[in-house]
């Protein structure tokens, strides 16, 4: 014998244990997913931004790196100032060579299809105080590695005669 039970005005249609979702418990369910999804994917898309960007300073700052340790690698008289003065002064590479100047070269280097400016500044450094004896020189360099915004890494170390 099969029991039809009633159909009911006042709620949803439930088996004999009562078991059963309503239309309002799946329309939260939606939302609650919904949300959560959402936050998920707007973590996972600044996750991305935040690797891609480490990623390029990482990539800067061994280029930086790299120029300190071809500097660090030249000899002293190569890349010292040839003024008798504490100001600072720009190295960049030329064919090769080093060149100083008083004014900012404009060097940018090319790193991964982008080009993105070097600056090398060098400074002489007087720890004793004689007007006649430089000690060592200060030597910077700065890597931008977001074009169009001010993002760079500097490294800095000295040189001894």
């Amino acid at each position: 014998m099969i029991v039809k039970q009633p159909k009911s005005a006042a709620g949803p249609v439930r088996n004999s244990n009562g078991a059963g979702l309503t239309l309002v418990e799946v329309m939260i369910a939606i939302v609650i997913l919904t949300v959560m999804a959402l936050g998920s994917a707007a973590f996972l898309y600044h996750s991305r931004v935040g690797i891609f960007y480490q990623g390029n300073k990482r990539v800067a700052l061994e280029a930086a790196n790299s120029r300190l340790e071809e500097i660090r690698a030249s000899q002293y008289d190569n890349v010292k100032p040839t003024g008798s003065d504490y100001n600072t002064h720009y190295l960049s590479r030329q064919d090769g060579e080093w060149e100083l100047t008083d004014n900012d070269p404009g060097e940018t280097k090319n790193i991964s299809g982008r080009t993105l400016p070097i600056v090398t500044r060098v400074r002489y450094m007087d720890i004793d105080g004689e007007p006649d004896s430089y000690d060592y020189i200060r030597i910077t360099v700065s890597m931008g590695y977001r074009a169009g915004i001010d993002n760079t890494v500097t490294l800095e170390t000295f040189c001894f005669p």
